[in-house]
């Protein structure tokens, strides 16, 4: 096959390129709020995230204890999903260099994709209105595709989309499943986002771990070389 001879660095969002807690947590807690459970903190929330918003709510519900049992999933997270919406952005912004390492990025050709479990329309939002859409080439969220990470095929729709060589590809995450996903799609390797949301032991699993991001264009240079 004639891929694309761009290498390609692919990223989550959570957690990894913007810091998108504050805004997930209030949500959270507007969402508690307005069953009446117990609200939660920002460290609960931080370890509930990477599996996408459903997921997210089922572990919110469960936090709650016997009180979210009779709570219906789907109509708490389309709750969730319409204020989260409306204020994704009220607190969250890139991690400090993001901008930089991806102006590095494009500056020597690399093509730049997130692969996130977050809803696609809801991504595009937020890296709109953070003024940051304009450096990705593909966006692919945990709909657009028959499965999400950790399953390989969400990674390999995005290097589709870009027709990327998967030696030519690294995965950047902060969670298991950016890991996993890597692997799992067979792309040259991953680096562990260490100023991520994850447990630092994760990092573990990765081909090399990035303690900030400014690291990046030298480790994912490495990588594929």
């Amino acid at each position: 096959m004639n891929y694309s001879a761009n290498p390609v660095i692919v990223f989550d969002m959570d957690g990894t390129l913007i810091d998108s807690l504050p805004d997930l947590s209030n949500s959270a807690r507007y969402l508690m709020q307005s069953y009446q459970l117990p609200t939660v903190t920002d460290q609960d929330v931080r370890l509930m995230i990477g599996d996408g918003i459903k997921v997210l709510v089922e572990r919110l519900l469960s936090h709650a204890g016997s009180s979210g049992d009779t709570i219906n999933v789907q109509e708490a997270t389309d709750r969730f999903i319409t204020y989260y919406v409306e204020h994704s952005t009220d607190y969250s912004k890139p991690f400090d260099g993001a901008v930089q390492v991806m102006e590095e990025f494009q500056k020597h050709g690399w093509k730049i994709a997130l692969c996130t479990n977050k809803i696609t329309s809801a991504a595009e939002l937020i890296l709109k209105q953070l003024k940051i859409d304009h450096f990705f080439d593909a966006v692919g969220g945990g709909d657009l595709f028959e499965d999400k990470k950790p399953h390989a095929c969400h990674l390999e729709g995005i290097m589709k989309m870009l027709n990327a060589d998967p030696a030519k590809t690294v995965m950047v995450g902060d969670h298991i499943n950016d890991i996993l996903v890597a692997k799992n799609a067979k792309v040259a390797g991953s680096v562990f986002a260490a100023w991520g949301y994850s447990r630092l032991e994760v990092g573990k699993q990765a081909t090399l771990v990035a303690n900030s991001l400014l690291e990046l264009p030298n480790i994912a240079k490495k990588i594929i070389t």
